[in-house]
């Protein structure tokens, strides 16, 4: 991996699992021999999960303190060093941030933590960025200079509608402008990941019983996830296979256009069947063909084929707690985890 690699996690939706994925990614991190250094970096407007969830972990025996500082043209942020490989930040406000604020977050918070502190600053080898953002907010302004490798942008897809599958203008124009301010034609088929998560099933108002004992389950599975998930790990574990990128446009094509013209369908002629389990296994079905067709592992596609209920405690769980190991975070994130790193080994050995 190159220093500092800056992954943002994002998505069209709220409650689409940013931040049990840019935990697992912190966790993975640490989680190598030897531990990658990490800086977290919360600016979810609504809440902050990630911060939250991580700020008493420990790494080196001891915790640090979190301790206000000031940020050029941003105000005041919040900075806590939960170890030598990994630093928190946050800003105070629950406001959005613009693409430029964040930028100046990622650049600026371990220099003035360290200059106001008369401490050495962290030198990070992964930024993990966990905003409440869809991906085209991401729009840096013409001429903006990102003294930084490439960002790589994991875009979680939570598919409700047909709707949400005629959007690719945004994100052809955002990808366009990213393509330009890293002079990469091919960013978006390597450091733009497509993750395309399998939706909560529906649940009437007096299911909290059954939505407790669903919260216990491991997984939620739809037709074809078995299937998808054999297929993907085939490709991940399996030597011989080689990887590939693809361009936004080809994944357009490929998935979103034939499942769209499905559900229209669907909608049109029946809309009585209209249904999240109806989505989940269309896409399912969809990704899967993808994968067959090209036999080859994905670079910027991670399927989730499964949805994992226990996830929303999990996290919840590491907020209330004051004792989080990285070997009990991995526990707590289970199977998820599990799927996650076989994704990440895969692409930062590529």
């Amino acid at each position: 991996m190159g220093r500092p690699q800056t992954v943002i996690v994002t998505s069209n939706k709220g409650g689409s699992g940013k931040t049990p994925l840019a935990v697992a990614l912190v966790t993975w991190a640490l989680s190598r021999t030897p531990p990658l250094k990490v800086l977290a970096v919360d600016i979810n407007h609504t809440n902050q999960d990630l911060f939250q969830s991580l700020r008493d972990i420990r790494l080196d025996g001891e915790t640090g303190f979190e301790t206000a500082f000031s940020l050029s043209g941003l105000g005041t942020a919040y900075y806590l060093p939960a170890g030598d490989n990994l630093h928190l930040v946050r800003p105070s406000e629950f406001r959005p941030l613009s693409p430029e604020q964040v930028l100046g977050m990622i650049r600026d918070a371990p220099t003035a933590y360290a200059k106001e502190n008369g401490v050495a600053p962290l030198e990070p080898d992964l930024i993990v960025v966990d905003g409440n953002y869809c991906f085209p907010s991401y729009r840096l302004s013409p001429g903006t200079k990102v003294d930084l490798p490439p960002f790589i942008f994991l875009n979680i897809w939570s598919i409700t509608s047909p709707h949400e599958l005629r959007i690719p203008a945004a994100y052809r124009k955002t990808i366009g402008e990213y393509r330009d301010i890293f002079g990469s034609p091919a960013w978006d088929s390597e450091m733009f990941i497509h993750v395309f998560s399998v939706l909560e099933k529906a649940r009437g108002i007096s299911s909290e019983v059954s939505r407790l004992v669903r919260l216990r389950r491991e997984v939620y599975t739809v037709p074809g996830s078995d299937d998808l998930a054999a297929l993907y790990r085939r490709l991940a574990e399996s030597p011989s296979h080689r990887v590939s990128g693809y361009s936004f446009d080809q994944i357009q094509r490929e998935i979103f256009s034939p499942m769209l013209a499905e559900l229209e369908s669907i909608v049109l002629e029946d809309p009585t069947t209209y249904s999240e389990d109806l989505i989940n296994a269309r896409w399912v079905e969809r990704v899967n063909a993808f994968l067959t067709l090209h036999k080859e592992f994905p670079l910027n596609v991670l399927p989730l084929p499964h949805y994992y209920p226990f996830l929303r405690k999990a996290i919840i769980d590491m907020i209330l707690r004051r004792d989080l190991t990285v070997g009990l975070v991995r526990k707590m994130l289970g199977s998820f985890y599990d799927w996650v790193t076989l994704f990440l080994d895969h692409y930062f050995a590529t």
